[in-house]
């Protein structure tokens, strides 16, 4: 698959409808449309989403790992294909909730720190942070949630 293309299959044993399974750019030089097809991924997955219309999607930080796409940009780039996406008039939209999950607190607080940014002028959006884990275990569920709700609702 190529960067924006997106492949979904079933959950297996995961506790979801499916799993859309996208691919980001890699980070080369920032000169070579990375930050596009970044926005362009994201904008793809909840396009699928809504067409399947799921009512909540849960998206990692894409292309930061491995992919070498800076966690600042990414996560700002992220979030405004979210923003984007949830603001269109869709007076049928399924989708209400996006989830941004990662195990790293760093990456999440990121990601909180971008949506403040990126949503600060969005009246209807709620973002709440949480973090689950059971403290024996090194596994550790963090998250962003954003939702944002019709106008009149």
């Amino acid at each position: 698959m190529l960067p924006a293309q997106l492949y979904v299959s079933k959950p297996g044993r995961l506790p979801c409808k499916a799993v859309i399974h996208a691919v980001g750019p890699i980070w080369s030089t920032g000169h070579n449309n990375e930050k596009n097809l970044l926005y362009e991924t994201i904008f793809h997955i909840l396009e699928e989403a809504e067409l399947r219309r799921f009512s909540s999607v849960a998206l990692p930080a894409i292309s930061t790992g491995l992919y070498r796409f800076p966690l600042r940009l990414a996560t700002t780039t992220i979030l405004d294909a979210v923003k984007d996406f949830m603001k269109q008039p869709e007076p049928s939209r399924r989708l209400g909730e996006v989830h941004i999950i990662d195990q790293s607190l760093d990456v999440i607080s990121q990601f909180c720190e971008s949506a403040a940014v990126v949503f600060k002028d969005v009246d209807r959006a709620e973002i709440r942070h949480t973090s689950t884990g059971d403290g024996s275990s090194k596994k550790v569920a963090t998250g962003l949630s954003t939702q944002m709700t019709k106008p009149g609702e």
